[in-house]
């Protein structure tokens, strides 16, 4: 599996104040997901990543948390596939506070 990014050049581009930066965060972790279908994390990834970007806002706790999920999926690609990954709370599982941002 090539690594596209890195863990902390995610970070920085999903934190980033240009949406533009945002877009190619996620679509690096789509292409992970395209040399990683063996890896047991795939489903969870495409699942993530599907759900799309959330409203932006870097100083939310909760836009933090997604940034801090989007990171340990990428790291599970690329070290122990047994790692377990964070779980969203319960409320933003339901869809909660979901504002999309393009």
């Amino acid at each position: 599996m090539g690594q596209k990014t890195t863990a902390q050049a995610l970070r920085e581009q999903l934190m980033a104040p240009r949406a533009i930066e945002r877009v190619h965060a996620m679509h690096a972790l789509e292409l992970e997901l395209e040399d990683a279908r063996a890896n047991p994390v795939a489903d969870e990834l495409e699942a993530f990543t599907a759900r799309g970007i959330p409203y932006y806002a870097p100083e939310d706790p909760d836009y933090r948390e997604w940034v801090a999920k989007a990171v340990a999926y990428w790291e599970k690609l690329h070290t122990d596939p047994h790692a377990p990954v964070p779980r969203m709370r319960a409320a933003k599982a339901r869809g909660s506070r979901t504002k999309h941002h393009a």
